[in-house]
C-alpha cells in the first residue's frame, strides 16, 4: 500500500521536529525564564490581528468573533452567538449554513462532537449557554489542522478553559402552534478542581407539508406523464441529555469527560393521489395511497480528553478519544387502492441501521524558530450495518411475503489514518504565512450480504494548505488562501443493491464511486474601520472540482425510476462574495451578505456531453434594533436564485424570520419567534424525461418562550 510512505515521512519529520524543538527552545531562552500560560486565554495560538472588541477579529486561516464583549451574551444561546458570526446564518430552528451553504462541519475545540451531529445539533446550539463559549472560529478555507471532509467549510466553538463557574441554573421553556414545543434544563458548578455541566431537552415538531411531482418519461411511442399530489402531516419528537465534567488535576494538566444520549421520535400519516396517462392523454393508471411511517433512532456517545501545558510559552499537548453509537429503525405501511379493487394490495417496509464509531486524536503545538508548530495524528474505525426488507401483505389475514427483489442487508467497515503538520510565521511587520500538510488513508469494506459481492476501497491522499496575509493598513489587509478538501461516498452510495422507496422511485449504489476533490481558492480584502463599527469584506473564490458526484437516472421494470450516483468528470466554480457588518449607533446591527457564483458542472446523463452552466446569487439580510436595553427584535431574510443540483436545478427559494426578546428582570426572558418558507421547486432533465416536484412545509411557524434564570443575570462568569 502506497501510502505507507508518505505518511511514515511525515510522522517521523514530526516526531524529529518535536524532539529537536526542546533544545532550540532552551536556548532561546536561557537567559531570561520563559513567562506561564496565561489560562484565561482562549485556546489559540495563531497570531491575531488587534480590532475593536465589539467586532469579529481576525486569523490568518479563519475569522474569529469573541461573544464575551457582547451584553447579550449572558442570556443567550449558542445559536443567537452563532448569528453573529462572520458568514453564519443559524435559522429559528438550529439549521446552520455558512456562504449560503449548509454543508458545513461544526467542531468544539476542533475535533468533532457527537452534540454537533444529526439531530443532536440543533438541540445543542438552541440550549448551549452562550456564557461558556470563549470564542467562535470561522473557516471558509480550512488549513491542513482540520478534517479535509466537505466543502463547506469549518465552523469551531472553542468552549472556556478552568473557567471558575458560579453556580449556574438555566430552564428555556417554548410553546407554538400545530402543538410544538421545546423544553431545556441546562446546570453547571464548580468545586475545587472539579467543574460539572449538565443539559436536559426535550423537543416536539410537527408539520404539515404537501408534496407534488410531475414527472414526464419519453418512450418511442410518445410521452407518458405521470402526476401525484401528497398531504403528509409528521411529528418529531426528541430527548436529548449531556453531560460533562472537568478536573484539573495540576496547574497544567486537565482532564474531561463528555457523555450524550439522544432519543427522536418521528411519525407520519398522509394520504396521496396518483394517475398515469399515456401518449395520447388517456389515464391508463389510478390510484390512492396511504402511507404510515415511522423512524426511530437512539444515539450515545462518550468522549475523554486531556490536555497538557508544556514549559514554555505556548506549548500544549493534547489527546482525544470518542465512543459514539447510533441504532435506527424505520417503517413504512403503505395501502394501496387501485380504480379496479383486484388489483388493491398493502406492503410494509422496514429498515434498521447501527453504527459505531471509536476515534482517537493526538494534538501537539509549540511556538519554533519565531514561529507557531503544530502536528498531529487523527485515528478512527467506523463499522455499519444495514437491513431493509420489503413485505407483501394479506388484505383479509395477518400473513406476509418477503418480497426479494426488494430486501437486502450489507455491511461496511471504514478505517482513516491522519496526520498533519502546519507551520506559521510572521515576516516583517505587515506579512504573516501559514502553511499546512495532511495526509489520509482509507481503508472501506462493503459487504453485500444478500448478492454476496464484496466492494473494497483503499486509497490516499495528501491535502496542502497555504495562506498569506498582508496588512496594508491599520484598517485594510488582503489574504490568500488555498485548501485541499475531499468528499467521501457514503454507504449507500457504495451498496450496488437496487433499494425502492416507493412504487415509483428507486435507488441503487455504485461500488465504482471515488471520492471527489475540491481544490479552493480565495483572495480577500478586508476593510475594518473600528471607530466606525463596520467591517467589509470582498472575497473571489475559485473552486475545481474533480470527479464530481453527479445523479444518473433511467428507468427500470418499466416504470420505476432508478437514481444511481456517479462521478460525472469534472466542474468549476467562481464567483464574489461580499460581507457588509456594521453597527449604527447603539441601537441598530446590520448584516449583508451575498454570493455571486458561476458554475459549471458535468453532464446530467451518460448520453449527455455538454456542460452545465449555470449563474446564481444567493445571500442574507439581518437587521437588529434594540428598542431599550431590555428589548430588542432581529428581522432575518435568506434567499437563493437557481441553483445547480446533481440532477438538475433548483428554483428561486426564500425563507424569512423575526424574532423578538424581552428581559423582564433579571432571572426571566421573555422570547417570540415567527418564520416561514417558500415552496421548494426542483427540476430534473435527461435523456429519461423531465420531472418537476414541489414541496411545501406548511405554513408559518410561531413560537413563544421563557428563558429562566433562577440565579440571575452577573458578567461575573465571563
Amino acid at each position: 500500500m502506497t501510502w505507507h510512505s508518505p505518511l511514515t515521512a511525515l510522522l517521523a519529520s514530526t516526531a524529529l521536529v518535536m524532539s529537536q524543538a526542546a533544545p532550540v527552545a532552551a536556548q532561546d531562552t536561557a537567559e531570561k525564564p520563559p513567562p506561564k500560560p496565561d489560562k484565561a486565554k482562549p485556546d489559540s495560538d495563531l497570531k491575531t490581528v488587534t480590532v475593536t472588541a465589539a467586532k469579529p477579529t481576525t486569523k490568518i486561516d479563519r475569522d474569529v468573533y469573541d461573544p464575551k464583549t457582547d451584553p447579550a451574551t449572558p442570556t443567550s444561546s449558542a445559536a443567537e452567538v452563532l448569528n453573529k458570526a462572520p458568514g453564519v446564518y443559524v435559522d429559528p430552528e438550529g439549521n446552520v449554513t455558512l456562504r449560503g451553504n449548509a454543508a458545513v462541519q461544526i467542531l468544539v475545540d476542533g475535533k468533532p462532537s457527537a452534540m454537533m451531529q444529526g439531530n443532536f445539533r440543533a438541540i445543542t446550539l438552541q440550549s448551549l449557554p452562550a456564557d461558556a463559549i470563549a470564542s467562535i472560529e470561522v473557516m471558509t478555507t480550512p488549513s491542513a489542522q482540520f478534517s479535509a471532509d466537505g466543502g463547506g467549510g469549518i465552523i469551531n466553538i472553542v468552549m472556556k478553559k478552568n473557567r471558575g463557574l458560579r453556580p449556574i441554573l438555566g430552564v428555556r421553556l417554548g410553546a407554538g402552534n400545530e402543538g410544538r414545543y421545546n423544553a431545556s434544563v441546562n446546570s453547571g458548578v464548580a468545586k475545587g478542581r472539579f467543574t460539572f455541566n449538565g443539559s436536559l431537552n426535550a423537543n416536539r415538531d410537527t408539520r404539515q407539508p404537501e408534496f407534488s411531482i410531475n414527472r414526464e418519461r419519453y418512450t418511442p411511442a410518445g410521452t407518458v406523464r405521470f402526476s401525484g399530489l401528497s398531504d403528509l402531516p409528521q411529528s418529531t419528537d426528541s430527548y436529548g441529555f449531556i453531560g460533562a465534567a472537568g478536573f484539573n488535576a495540576t496547574d497544567t494538566d486537565t482532564v474531561g469527560l463528555e457523555v450524550t444520549l439522544n432519543h427522536t421520535d418521528y411519525r407520519s400519516k398522509g394520504l396521496s393521489g396518483f394517475e398515469e396517462r399515456d401518449p395520447i392523454g388517456q389515464v391508463t393508471t389510478q390510484y390512492q395511497s396511504r402511507d404510515d411511517r415511522r423512524n426511530d433512532s437512539q444515539q450515545g456517545s462518550v468522549r475523554l480528553s486531556f490536555s497538557h501545558d508544556g514549559d514554555t510559552e505556548g506549548e500544549t499537548f493534547k489527546a482525544d478519544l470518542r465512543q459514539n453509537r447510533s441504532m435506527q429503525s424505520s417503517e413504512n405501511l403503505s395501502d394501496y387502492s387501485f380504480t379496479t379493487a383486484s388489483q388493491n394490495r398493502r406492503t410494509l417496509r422496514s429498515g434498521d441501521n447501527t453504527q459505531h464509531t471509536l476515534a482517537m486524536s493526538l494534538d501537539y503545538n509549540r511556538q519554533l524558530w519565531g514561529g507557531v508548530f503544530t502536528s498531529g495524528l487523527d485515528l478512527s474505525a467506523n463499522a455499519a450495518k444495514t437491513d431493509n426488507a420489503e413485505y407483501n401483505l394479506s388484505l383479509n389475514t395477518t400473513a406476509r411475503v418477503l418480497d426479494p427483489r426488494r430486501s437486502n442487508a450489507y455491511e461496511v467497515d471504514q478505517d482513516q489514518i491522519e496526520g498533519y503538520v502546519t507551520y506559521q510565521k510572521a515576516i516583517g511587520v505587515r506579512w504573516t504565512v501559514l502553511s499546512g500538510l495532511r495526509v489520509e488513508t482509507t481503508n472501506l469494506t462493503l459487504n453485500q450480504v444478500t448478492s454476496r459481492v464484496s466492494v473494497r476501497q483503499t486509497y490516499s491522499h495528501i491535502h496542502p494548505s497555504f495562506a498569506v496575509q498582508y496588512l496594508l493598513s491599520e484598517t485594510t489587509k488582503l489574504r490568500y488562501n488555498y485548501g485541499h478538501r475531499i468528499t467521501r461516498p457514503n454507504a449507500g452510495d457504495l451498496n450496488p443493491f437496487v433499494i425502492y422507496w416507493d412504487d415509483r422511485n428507486a435507488r441503487s449504489g455504485n461500488p465504482d464511486l471515488k471520492p471527489s476533490e475540491t481544490h479552493l481558492n480565495e483572495l480577500r480584502y478586508e476593510y475594518n474601520n473600528r471607530a466606525k463599527n463596520l467591517t467589509f469584506t470582498a472575497t473571489w473564490f475559485y473552486k475545481k472540482n474533480e470527479n464530481v458526484f453527479v445523479e444518473r437516472s433511467t428507468y427500470i421494470d418499466d416504470n420505476v425510476y432508478l437514481s444511481r450516483r456517479e462521478n460525472g468528470g469534472d466542474g468549476t466554480e467562481n464567483g464574489l462574495d461580499l460581507m457588509y457588518n456594521r453597527r449604527i449607533g447603539t441601537k441598530w446591527d446590520v448584516n449583508l451578505q451575498t454570493t455571486l457564483k458561476h458554475e459549471q458542472r458535468p453532464p446530467r446523463s451518460s448520453t449527455f456531453t455538454t456542460i452545465t452552466e449555470a449563474d446564481s446569487i444567493a445571500g442574507g439580510l439581518r437587521i437588529g434594533y434594540r428598542m431599550s436595553p431590555k428589548e430588542q427584535v432581529q428581522v432575518s431574510l435568506n434567499a437563493a436564485g437557481k441553483q445547480l443540483t446533481g440532477q438538475g436545478y433548483t428554483k428561486p427559494t426564500h425563507r424569512w424570520s423575526v424574532s423578538y426578546s424581552r428581559r423582564i428582570n433579571g432571572k426571566l426572558t421573555a422570547t417570540a419567534n415567527l418564520q416561514d418558507h417558500s415552496t421548494s421547486r426542483s427540476i430534473i432533465e435527461n435523456q429519461a424525461g423531465r420531472t418537476v416536484t414541489e414541496f411545501n412545509l406548511g405554513g408559518l411557524n410561531v413560537m413563544f418562550g421563557l428563558q429562566i434564570n433562577p440565579f440571575g443575570i452577573s458578567g461575573n462568569g465571563r
